[in-house]
């Protein structure tokens, strides 16, 4: 039986939305993607039959990828959206055949994230300013993502009672809704107490935007523009350049919990929520890069001792 293409990618939506448990961020992008090949097929006299599609259109889309986009992991992008709705369609029957063998995903170069220098971090959280409300939240903001690792979507959907009372240890929920422990340290749990303890608003979000403008408290969470902008002002007082986005936190975390246990990578994984190894294969690279800066340091050093001795 025929299904509309249109239809059947509706469809697929609202699997990834109630059955895959997918976030909402992720639904959105694949669902942009979706249209966007809808639209190409349509605006080129392409049927929109699940029947009628081939591999032909998929690679005139690919092409048109490719003149639209320069960079690759863009386009890697749209087509793992296509690709795994086209599985999905075959899996559930509304495709005589699985295209999405006929998808080819350009290879991308691999990035090293880029941490916060150590002396640089150091002089920065020790340069946080607190005396106003709002400087208490941004310290209370950047102590917690670099005590946690989470992502800044993480921390910004935190509420006021998830803060615990006691202890270090809260709960976060990441990506596909999956809960997991982080832990806080001295400093972050000290700067979040001397926060909340400073806010008179009746928001539930644990970071709140401080706009007057602002006059509803449930419309007051801080959003991810919010934190961007806390992070640039920041990183232009403070000198601290290498913070360049609240993500860079994040990899700051996972680089430093790496040398400080050793190269734990199972151990790094659970703190930061990754679901594949294969995430961090980029922090061991820089672990494994200071450690060869730190023996040749080491060897200059020896040799320096032989010099002298001789």
């Amino acid at each position: 039986m025929p299904h509309d293409l249109q239809a059947a990618t509706s469809e697929y939506i609202g699997w990834l939305q109630l059955e895959a448990n997918r976030s909402p961020n992720t639904v959105r992008a694949y669902q942009s993607e979706l249209r966007k090949l809808l639209s190409f097929l349509a605006t080129n006299g392409h049927s929109l039959a699940t029947a009628d599609l081939r591999h032909e259109d998929l690679r005139a889309y690919q092409r048109h990828l490719a003149g639209r986009l320069k960079g690759p992991a863009s386009r890697a992008r749209a087509l793992v959206a296509i690709r795994s709705c086209l599985r999905w369609l075959a899996r559930e029957g509304m495709m005589e055949h699985d295209l999405s063998n006929g998808i080819t995903l350009p290879k991308l170069e691999q990035r090293l994230p880029k941490p916060i220098d150590p002396d640089e971090l150091a002089r920065l959280l020790a340069a946080l300013p607190s005396s106003t409300i709002s400087e208490k939240r941004d310290r209370a903001l950047v102590q917690f993502l670099i005590s946690t690792g989470c992502r800044i979507s993480e921390a910004l959907a935190l509420d006021r009672t998830d803060f615990p009372r006691s202890g270090n240890r809260l709960i976060v929920t990441g990506k596909g809704s999956k809960q997991r422990a982080v832990y806080l340290t001295t400093d972050a749990r000290a700067a979040l107490e001397d926060y909340l303890g400073a806010r008179e608003d009746a928001c539930m979000a644990l970071f709140v935007n401080f706009d007057r403008s602002v006059q509803d408290d449930r419309g007051r969470r801080l959003t991810g523009a919010g934190s961007r902008f806390i992070v640039r002002r920041l990183r232009k007082e403070l000198g601290a350049w290498s913070f360049k986005s609240p993500h860079v936190a994040r990899h700051t975390t996972a680089t430093t919990l790496l040398e400080v246990t050793g190269g734990d990578v199972r151990l790094v994984q659970e703190v930061l929520g990754h679901a594949n190894l294969n995430t961090l294969q980029g922090y061991t690279k820089i672990v494994d890069s200071r450690k060869q800066e730190a023996y040749r340091r080491y060897q200059e050093f020896l040799d320096g001792k032989k010099t002298a001795g001789s």
